[in-house]
């Protein structure tokens, strides 16, 4: 038994102690926090406050530590999905990339250690393929989970033993609404348009809820369906990593501190980036509900999600760090054209803080210096659908339940058309300060953008014999499924303190995959952007991203005329991408206990989860320097037990202490497990990278200490203090490994990049929340959480940011509602990013406002804005004076009449 085991049993076995003396005696039927649920419910309000009243009443009763939201909050934020929802709350942090949220971080943990589970189980996600690390990895695709089908979310941030587990930050449970909860009859519904400033397009979006059950409210059945589009047109000005500045020749004129001029970072790219998007998500929900007589209960929930994530993307880039074939045309001894390093066409240079802040790239006879224009049109489709069956038996003293379901989810491109052209003539320069950027082109217009018709003077990747690749088509198709059994039983006990003993199996059979293959289309013929009915960047659109020059107006290709050219071309044979494919099943068996308890103030749960896993990893493995592959499959077994101990002390009518103790763990990314593996012995370099079947999962110790006080109806003030301590955090490692000899590889000493369980993170932080009735009809909401963690690695941790907070005032009179949302988020690592580089995001604020009006009983009408300040995502590489990237996405605004019978 290590320390951290040690120290968490000592805990529950002293808290046990301490809540055993405090229960010597026998405890009344109704505790403290049962009559302050009962005194807040003879208040009779409505409208948001009635929302506020409900969300802390889950807060206030539960034995865990807990957020949530009802569904009268969501419907109430002007939120195109659930994330954007999740955010209001304290802890609780996203990132909106494509404008909205999309990833969950929870006290500071990656959305990667995190869950989302639909009615208890898991939801299978699939992602559309703009986050490549999405469709490899445990992060749930929020976008597809709209707020009209939710009934209530509540977020668990300590663990109990009957919820399943796979988190280390919260686990997030979805709840949908039932029929016989609902009146007969029921029917709900709204009609909306929202509208992009910077796509300058609107779309139609609605939802609709019909509810009946019989006269006995013994049968009832359900059925939603919502339908959301939205226009996204991001501009971006986005940096390609950076390379040194060895090859900068000595002749080069250099202004500032030339005495580092090898060593400065320069850019590896520069790119002037327009993305379009269509994003069409409909929704239906059903639930059909039994209950025959006082003893059973059948349910029966099925969800499907579809959506279309559409998009064009073009960009135009300098590439500093790339390479150009020689202009006499000279050959390589394989047959290929010589390569020349871009840095050595700079005739002249700045350089500042060891960064080359402007260069000039003259077409000066030893090479052209290489720009390149891009077109990509992606197809995507990703759908989501769930179904379970769950039957409650209750007698005298036992509860047994058992559920049976199936969840499955595709997505990626299907396919994804690609397009460049290359700058044939003239040179560039680029100057940036790290917060502007300017690029200047010799001759930038459309006709010096094309696809030579020879061999003569092609870069890299090009052959000798005539021809050029000048597309391709790309298919990527992952898939994400779970089959589940599960029973469990519960029993009201009067052992002393003891008031309910719970305990359970579960049987999950999942499977996760991504297929991917593409094609060469290639051509002979010369090639010119003027052939595709060229148009040129919106006016406007690069606005506020401290973009000049040439970045901001520039030729683009018409998509129509693209996609016919590529399909008119002989099609290349398509082959598998093997360093994309993997499969991975795994199989997992839980089965746990737990006894919740309560005695006069005191009250809580104590439990063990006890888990099998085994994965079966397949992928493919190459020898020969990526030449031929072989298929692999390779199988790993491991046990855990996860203790978890919560405990709440009613100090008064209004006031409540929290303590827990868990041991959690997170399983590690699919794509980590089944990567590809290949070893290399080119230009003399030994070396190897890829997967590793044997990771084991990412293992914490939670501790969490938190104090709520309900001071008035509608008003609390709580504090948190967490502590993770992550033991296996797994990280990318290289070590020397003796390899033996291929046919095109030496023996020798290796060296081989693999993740592995290589690494110990701590994350601790605290964070307060309130919210109070003011009177006049204004209130307020505010919760701040700080955050830090530790790394035995020295790297970051993904997506935790130290500051978070959100404001948010409303007021609420007779008919109006109208609040606003202030919400901040400072700095965060997100990934290890291009050649190498610390890709951190900058510090994000954004500024919501939503005005409503309850015209009748049964009509309203709501006006949503959100990102009122229309923020810049900012990415950065170590630090502000190197760039990765800038965006903008937009403010956007909608207008929605709502009704209810």
């Amino acid at each position: 038994m290590n320390s951290r085991t040690t120290t968490l049993a000592i805990s529950i076995m002293a808290a046990l102690y301490l809540s055993g003396n405090a229960m010597a005696q026998e405890a009344p039927a109704s505790s403290a926090q049962s009559k302050n649920v009962q005194e807040l419910d003879t208040i009779t309000v409505t409208g948001y406050r009635a929302s506020l009243e409900k969300s802390q009443s889950v807060k206030r009763s539960a034995n865990s530590i807990v957020d949530a939201i009802s569904a009268e909050d969501i419907g109430k934020f002007p939120d195109t999905n659930a994330a954007e929802s999740l955010a209001h709350l304290p802890g609780i942090s996203v990132d909106r990339q494509f404008g909205e949220g999309e990833k969950v971080s929870i006290n500071g943990t990656d959305p990667a250690l995190n869950r989302v589970l639909l009615n208890g189980q898991t939801i299978a996600s699939g992602d559309w393929g703009g986050n490549p690390s999405d469709t490899s990895g445990r992060t749930f695709n929020y976008t597809l989970l709209s707020p009209e089908i939710i009934g209530l979310m509540e977020v668990y941030k300590t663990p109990e033993a009957r919820i399943d587990e796979g988190s280390i930050g919260g686990t997030v449970i979805v709840n949908t609404r039932k029929p016989l909860d609902l009146p007969k009859n029921t029917i709900r519904g709204s009609v909306g348009y929202n509208y992009n400033d910077r796509s300058e397009e609107g779309n139609p979006r609605g939802s609709a809820l019909w509810s009946w059950k019989n006269d006995d409210e013994t049968f009832g059945a359900l059925i939603s369906a919502t339908h959301d589009k939205q226009d996204i047109s991001r501009a971006g000005i986005e940096y390609f990593g950076y390379t040194t500045g060895a090859d900068i020749p000595r002749t080069a004129t250099i202004t500032g501190d030339g005495s580092n001029v090898a060593t400065a970072r320069v850019p590896a790219g520069i790119s002037s980036a327009f993305f379009q998007q269509t994003r069409e998500r409909n929704g239906l929900q059903a639930a059909l509900q039994w209950k025959p007589d006082a003893q059973n209960e059948v349910n029966l929930t099925g969800i499907y999600i579809k959506g279309k994530y559409n998009n064009y993307s073009q960009a135009r880039y300098v590439c500093p760090g790339c390479s150009s074939a020689a202009a006499d045309g000279s050959l390589d001894e394989n047959g290929k054209p010589v390569q020349i390093s871009n840095i050595r066409l700079i005739d002249r240079a700045t350089v500042q803080n060891g960064v080359v802040t402007s260069a000039n790239f003259a077409d000066n006879g030893l090479a052209q210096p290489y720009s390149q224009l891009d077109t990509n049109y992606r197809e995507s489709t990703v759908t989501t659908k769930s179904l379970n069956l769950r039957h409650d038996w209750s007698g005298e003293k036992w509860v047994f339940t058992t559920q049976v379901g199936d969840t499955q989810a595709t997505g990626g491109k299907s396919p994804e058309y690609l397009m460049k052209y290359l700058m044939q003539d003239g040179g560039y320069n680029y100057a940036f300060d790290g917060s502007h950027t300017a690029v200047n082109y010799d001759n930038g217009g459309a006709a010096n953008w094309t696809l030579p018709g020879n061999a003569a003077g092609l870069p890299a990747g090009s052959t000798a014999d005539g021809v050029m690749q000048a597309g391709g088509i790309y298919y990527q198709k992952s898939k994400d499924e779970e089959k589940y059994f599960q029973w469990d039983a519960a029993r009201d006990l009067q052992w002393g303190p003891f008031t309910k003993l719970q305990f359970g199996y579960k049987y999950i059979n999942h499977n996760n995959g991504v297929d991917a293959r593409g094609n060469r289309i290639n051509t002979t013929d010369p090639i010119s952007l003027t052939q595709f009915n060229p148009d040129t960047t919106p006016s406007g659109l690069y606005d506020g991203l401290g973009a000049s020059g040439d970045l901001t107006t520039w030729p683009t290709a018409n998509l129509n005329a693209v996609r016919r050219y590529l399909l008119a071309q002989p099609q290349g044979p398509y082959s598998t991408d093997f360093g994309a494919s993997f499969d991975v099943k795994e199989i997992t068996q839980d089965a746990y206990t737990q006894l919740n308890f309560e005695s006069g103030q005191w009250r809580g749960n104590v439990g063990v989860r006890l888990l099998d896993t085994t994965d079966k990893s397949e992928y493919w493995q190459s020898e020969d320097n990526n030449v031929t592959f072989s298929h692999v499959a390779e199988t790993h077994e491991y046990r855990k037990a996860l203790p978890s101990f919560n405990v709440a002390y009613d100090l008064a009518d209004d006031a409540v202490l929290r303590f827990s103790a868990a041991k959690v763990m997170a399983r590690p990314r699919y794509a980590d497990l089944a990567g590809s593996f290949t070893v290399s012995s080119g230009n003399g370099n030994l070396t190897g990278s890829g997967g590793n079947p044997d990771l084991k999962p990412y293992e914490s110790t939670n501790y969490d200490l938190a104090a709520e006080w309900y001071f008035a109806p509608s008003s609390m003030l709580s504090g948190e203090v967490f502590y993770r301590d992550i033991s296996s955090y797994i990280v990318s490692t290289t070590v020397a490994e003796q390899r033996p000899a291929t046919p095109l590889n030496p023996a020798g000493i290796y060296q081989v990049t693999t993740p592995t369980n290589a690494s110990n993170a701590k994350v601790k932080g605290a964070s307060i929340n309130y919210q109070q009735t003011l009177g006049l009809g204004f209130g307020l909401q505010a919760n701040y959480t700080f955050a830090k963690s530790d790394a035995s690695s020295g790297l970051n941790l993904p997506y935790l940011s130290r500051d978070t907070y959100n404001v948010i005032p409303y007021w609420e009179h007779d008919d109006w509602t109208v609040r606003v949302n202030y919400s901040y988020r400072s700095k965060y690592f997100t990934q290890i990013g291009r050649l190498g580089s610390e890709d951190f995001a900058d510090s994000y604020k954004q500024l919501d406002l939503t005005a409503s009006y309850q015209i009748t009983d049964y009509m309203g009408i709501t006006f949503g804005a959100t990102n009122l300040l229309d923020s810049t995502y900012r990415l950065y590489s170590g630090s502000k004076d190197t760039p990765t990237a800038f965006y903008k996405n937009g403010r956007g605004y909608t207008a929605q009449l709502n009704f209810k019978f």
